[in-house]
């Protein structure tokens, strides 16, 4: 019964959580922490067992991720969001990305793309060459 409710709890909280990229609501963390308790009567166990049994559990078994295309889109957002700001990326007040240093190393862009705020260049072409 016990691994049900762990794999259970896995793909929900991997699926709320994006594959942990946001936090998951607070109602959501109160309902596992629940499951995880009665996992822990069940076994004759105080309450406070059932947390640390179930995180025994996911060192042992290290299950994937939830794949569902949402959760896969998402996380490969946070992936290039963290590569770029890495590179030295950010975005500017109009919330588009500059890229002071260029593009990231493997990224390639189709368009003009900010390398300071307002000045646009070509992908491709050197930062010397404004888009006007």
């Amino acid at each position: 019964m016990s691994t049900r409710v762990f794999r259970h709890i896995y793909h929900e909280r991997s699926h709320r959580t994006l594959g942990g990229t946001v936090d998951p609501p607070a109602i959501e963390i109160a309902r596992w922490d629940a499951m995880l308790e009665a996992v822990a009567i069940a076994k004759g166990l105080s309450t406070d067992v059932g947390k640390e049994l179930y995180e025994g559990w996911v060192a042992a078994e290290q299950p994937a991720e939830c794949t569902c295309p949402p959760c896969d889109t998402v996380r490969h957002a946070f992936e290039i969001e963290r590569a770029r700001n890495a590179a030295g990326a950010y975005r500017g007040e109009n919330g588009f990305w500059i890229f002071p240093n260029g593009l990231p190393a493997g990224e390639k862009l189709a368009g003009p793309y900010q390398v300071a705020d307002g000045v646009w260049v070509n992908a491709g072409e050197t930062h010397s060459t404004p888009v006007t």
